[in-house]
């Protein structure tokens, strides 16, 4: 019974460490992670730009093809305002919800995690393609922020790493990694270009240093004489006087 048990505990363990693996857990501690806020009302309002683009895309597009395909298998008695009347509907009542969704769905999977020299980024492009990897602060060529109006309204920005190189997918005149709807008074920009300037001089900033204290700094121990070395001078060493020599007869 025991090495049953025994046995069961152990691979509970290595499947545990295995998922830990798998999920990114095992990495060290950030300086900074940094999440969106998903903000309802900001989601209800761009459903609606949504919503009318889909309006015009899904009941054309799709009463087109309907009606076609319907003429090809001998339905041409539907009527065509039937058939576009239901894709209007659809377009009307599905899009907002199924937006409001998949947003709050992926901006409550998105993650952005900061660390000495580098930045591990998840997010998922146009809220729906997962998109995972890492930039390394030498890279980065410039770092900026930008609220539109609806941000603004909410309190939300966006900040912008450009990243020489790095595929955008789809955002024309952009390369790097877009962090959308987060909470201004989180002061994020600041805290991501302190983090990418302390790689580069090594000063920690302020705010970081009590969750981070760096160990403090040891003198080398003195030699005799009391004297402490400094690199490039030469230091006085006291030496005991050499025995004397019996001289031969």
């Amino acid at each position: 019974l025991s090495y049953a048990v025994y046995e069961n505990l152990k691979k509970l363990l290595r499947n545990h460490a295995t998922r830990r693996i798998l999920t990114g857990m095992e990495k060290k501690r950030p300086y900074l992670a940094v999440r969106p806020q998903f903000d309802p009302g900001l989601a209800m309002v761009q459903s609606i730009f949504i919503t009318v683009a889909s309006f015009f895309l899904l009941t054309l597009a799709g009463g087109i093809v309907t009606a076609i395909f319907f003429m090809m298998i001998g339905l041409s008695f539907v009527p065509l305002k039937g058939i576009f009347g239901f894709y209007m509907l659809l377009s009307l009542a599905g899009t907002p919800p199924l937006f409001y969704e998949l947003k709050k769905r992926a901006l409550q999977r998105t993650l952005y995690n900061f660390y000495e020299d580098y930045v591990d980024f998840q997010y998922f492009q146009f809220y729906l393609n997962r998109r995972r990897g890492r930039v390394w602060y030498r890279d980065i060529g410039d770092i900026t922020q930008h609220a539109s109006a609806l941000q603004e309204h909410q309190r939300l920005t966006t900040i912008f790493l450009y990243v020489p190189g790095l595929s955008s997918y789809g955002q024309r005149g952009f390369s790097g990694i877009k962090m959308e709807d987060l909470p201004q008074a989180r002061g994020y920009l600041t805290k991501v270009m302190d983090i990418v300037q302390f790689s580069i001089t090594g000063d920690m900033p302020a705010w970081l240093a009590p969750s981070f204290p760096q160990p403090a700094f040891t003198p080398p121990p003195a030699v005799q004489g009391g004297t402490t070395p400094v690199p490039g001078v030469a230091v006085p060493v006291e030496t005991a006087p050499l025995p004397e020599v019996a001289q031969k007869a």
